[in-house]
């Protein structure tokens, strides 16, 4: 059995190396589910999740990748488990809850900028986006109906283990002896993301610039080396 970390904010390949090298830790790429899903070799793996999700298509992503893989796989929310992060939980075959965990099944959100008409184009895709959701979540055979499930997305509240197992969200409350106690459901919505600027891409580009260019002088330095040693065998 194998334990793969679903830590933080949820984040494209590209952007995670940026925040990386910015300080970040607790992040998830696809490029880490990928990685460790491929090292697991196919034995049982169990998703630990503490993530108040990020990017829509990085859940959906990582759903795949679990969905894909041959060995059994299990989600466990073991802290915050919100937004993209319960989409990713949904490529697994069982999903479980430590009791505690604060989960968050809400409506996409975005910005967008323009007249009348490029609102009324992004609340459209948004309300789109939404129903990809609700698609995700009704495909569980135990989900309660679309209906249910949109009036639960719309209240964009924290919500109890044993409230989302009344859903139909996850399978089973783990650790709990004596049944699970609810925690107080906070009313929030998933924490505000991380500002990645383009400042912080310049500067992370600049960088990576600097150790190509730092790698490039060594490598003719080691070539230069080499064409002496082989003159002076000559």
């Amino acid at each position: 059995m194998a334990d793969i970390a679903l830590r933080g904010e949820l984040w494209d390949n590209d952007s995670a190396d940026v925040l990386r090298w910015w300080g970040w830790r607790d992040i998830t790429a696809p490029m880490d589910i990928a990685a460790a899903l491929e090292a697991a070799g196919g034995e049982d793996v169990t998703l630990l999740i503490n993530s108040p999700g990020g990017d829509m298509s990085v859940g959906l992503e990582i759903r795949s990748m679990l969905r894909r893989y041959p060995g059994n796989t299990t989600a466990l929310f073991q802290g915050y488990g919100a937004s993209a992060a319960t989409l990713a939980a949904t490529g697994c075959r069982t999903i479980q809850s430590e009791p505690g965990a604060l989960l968050c099944y809400h409506n996409p959100s975005g910005g967008a900028e323009g007249d009348f008409r490029d609102m009324r184009r992004a609340a459209e895709a948004l309300r789109n986006a939404r129903d990809c959701v609700l698609e995700v979540y009704t495909a569980r055979s135990s989900a309660k109906t679309r209906e249910e499930l949109m009036a639960l997305m719309d209240k964009d509240i924290w919500i109890s283990p044993t409230q989302a197992l009344e859903y139909g969200l996850i399978d089973e409350i783990v650790g709990a002896s004596g049944g699970a106690e609810d925690p107080a459901a906070f009313v929030a919505a998933a924490s505000g993301r991380i500002r990645l600027t383009a400042a912080m891409r310049e500067r992370y580009q600049a960088h990576m610039a600097d150790l190509r260019a730092e790698e490039a002088r060594k490598e003719q330095g080691r070539r230069t080396l080499a064409r002496l040693r082989a003159l002076a065998e000559f």
